[in-house]
């Protein structure tokens, strides 16, 4: 998830950085609708199998990304914290189980693509559930620490499923 990282990264230095002119843009009614256009679009791909699960994913997690802040930023301070410390935890996080899982999934042993896969078939987070749960995190601004939490499991559950692909499919 290039795209989600880079796009973490831009925010949170933008907001660290104060460029009111740039974070202007992102509070926009125009930027609200293009993230959810995005997030739409990248469910309906998804849905049709027209993109891989690593394009969609992304595709969903920057449009997220793009629609919290322009749902948040008005109703809170723009110094809140969280508008700096999320992105740089989403992109720290999606970066070390990137390189440290989904770069190595070809490096596992059997054991352990066995728990992995007893583990997919176990888990309780579906990507549909985990869909609605990023989209209720968005919407539920009184509780600030569910959208952390929804995009936590799906990063998780994107590793997973990463994972899998590449080990049942090496290229």
């Amino acid at each position: 998830m290039l795209g989600f990282i880079i796009a973490c990264v831009i925010l949170a230095t933008l907001v660290s950085s104060h460029q009111q002119d740039y974070l202007d843009l992102l509070v926009t009614p125009a930027a609200l609708g293009t993230g959810v256009v995005l997030m739409l679009g990248s469910l309906l791909a998804a849905s049709f199998k027209k993109v891989s699960s690593l394009s969609w994913h992304d595709g969903f997690a920057t449009s997220s990304l793009l629609v919290w802040y322009a749902y948040w930023q008005p109703q809170f301070d723009p110094s809140a914290p969280m508008f700096f410390w999320y992105p740089v935890y989403f992109a720290l996080l999606t970066a070390v189980l990137t390189l440290s899982l989904i770069n190595k999934a070809h490096y596992f042993d059997v054991e352990s693509v066995l728990y992995l896969r007893q583990l997919e078939k176990l888990s309780r987070f579906s990507m549909g559930w985990l869909i609605g749960l990023v989209l209720a995190g968005i919407l539920i601004t009184r509780h600030y620490a569910l959208f952390a939490m929804a995009m936590t499991f799906f990063i998780v559950r994107h590793t997973m499923v990463v994972c899998l692909e590449k080990i049942n499919h090496p290229q």
